[in-house]
């Protein structure tokens, strides 16, 4: 597939997507009051090609870049951020796996994977994010067919709906190996537990899943390295993780300035004699907001440049940036927001409120930023 045909499938898939966001936006709002996963908003968007577009061509995909992929997570996520969420997920592992030398086998073939969702299992309860370092704790042991995994993970968004796992794990062995299986999401042994409860992102089904004894393949074993050495697995999928989280928290504050100021023109005070939006204190807030906005897709852009030019020490630089001002500074946008807003901004019936809740999650996301400043602060000391 040529550049300018991978191009104008992406174009299609947007002027797609750009009919029916007022109709996802309509069922995320439902889903979150309900806590009830997004069902048809991922077959519609499915049906869309939304999900194909990340995918290598060799598979029937566009193997679209991570500008690309910023630009649909973005719209998504000012309709639906549960939906967003999970493809932000599918999209990373797929530009891991396609970065490989080859792409795995369980996953070659347009049927076997086209339409299909995936997600990576890292996290566990008792780890913590594997950001932080540390061997998993779930087991992998040899065996004459395959492989046996036992153990459990946690924050496994959109499990309802995906089609393969991928699996983070160590072996039994004294000088133990990290390893990444692929598995089904029907794999025998596996049980998904409902242990998701959160203020934010409520529909999202990120629940905690157990492995007992799960038998894997020999094939669907991708990748090994001995523990404890720096990883060469993970690196396209931190960068595509970092680039997309991007967008999709700012979409979500989007969506709330959006509504924000709308409410302030149409709000009209009978004491004032004219909309709020005609106060200077209003302005200065929604004034502040836009340029965080603009700063965001400044952010943005020149990250996903750099990791297209690959640019290792823009890369790290510029991910930090990515997190600390447009991730984690979701909140404080939408708080901001909330400040001008009154009660109007916390009924449940309005957009803000939701976006609140959900912004508050961007600050959860690996890695944490207090991990992140630490660095900078040890490197600037020369600690």
């Amino acid at each position: 597939m040529m550049v300018q045909d991978r191009d104008e499938q992406s174009a299609g898939v947007q002027k797609r997507l750009s009919d029916i966001l007022p109709e996802l936006k309509i069922r995320a709002r439902e889903a979150d009051r309900t806590a009830i996963f997004p069902f048809e908003t991922m077959q519609i968007l499915a049906q869309c090609g939304v999900l194909d577009l990340v995918l290598p061509r060799s598979q029937g995909g566009a193997e679209c870049d991570l500008a690309t992929a910023q630009a649909l997570i973005g719209t998504i996520a000012q309709a639906d951020p549960v939906a967003a969420l999970v493809l932000v997920n599918h999209y990373m592992v797929h530009a891991e796996l396609r970065s490989l030398p080859s792409y795995p086998v369980p996953l070659q073939g347009r049927e076997v994977i086209a339409g299909k969702l995936i997600n990576a299992l890292l996290a566990e309860p008792d780890q913590g994010s594997a950001s932080r370092g540390g061997l998993p704790g779930t087991v992998a042991q040899k065996t004459a067919q395959g492989w046996r995994l036992t153990g459990r993970k946690a924050y496994v968004t959109g499990i309802p709906v995906l089609s393969w796992l991928l699996v983070r794990a160590r072996t039994e062995s004294p000088e133990p190996e990290i390893c990444f299986f692929l598995l089904p999401q029907q794999a025998s042994g596996m049980t998904v537990l409902s242990t998701w409860d959160h203020v934010g992102m409520r529909a999202s089904a990120s629940h905690e899943v157990t492995l007992t004894d799960v038998f894997v393949p020999n094939d669907h074993l991708i990748f090994r390295e001995k523990a404890g050495q720096v990883s060469h697995f993970g690196k396209v999928l931190a960068m595509w993780n970092q680039g997309l989280l991007g967008a999709l928290y700012d979409g979500i504050v989007r969506t709330a300035v959006g509504w924000t100021e709308n409410f302030l023109k149409e709000r009209k005070p009978s004491n004032l004699g004219a909309s709020l939006a005609t106060l200077p204190a209003m302005q200065n807030v929604i004034g502040e907001i836009r340029i965080a906005l603009d700063l965001n897709q400044i952010i943005l852009r020149s990250f996903a440049e750099a990791v297209a030019f690959k640019d290792q020490d823009r890369i790290q630089k510029e991910a930090v940036l990515v997190k600390i001002q447009t991730v984690d500074g979701a909140a404080g946008l939408t708080q901001s927001l909330l400040a001008i807003a009154g009660n109007a901004g916390l009924s449940a019936r309005n957009d803000l409120e939701r976006c609140h809740r959900d912004a508050l999650c961007g600050r959860i996301h690996a890695p944490h930023a207090e991990l992140l400043r630490t660095k900078a602060g040890r490197q600037a000391l020369g600690v």
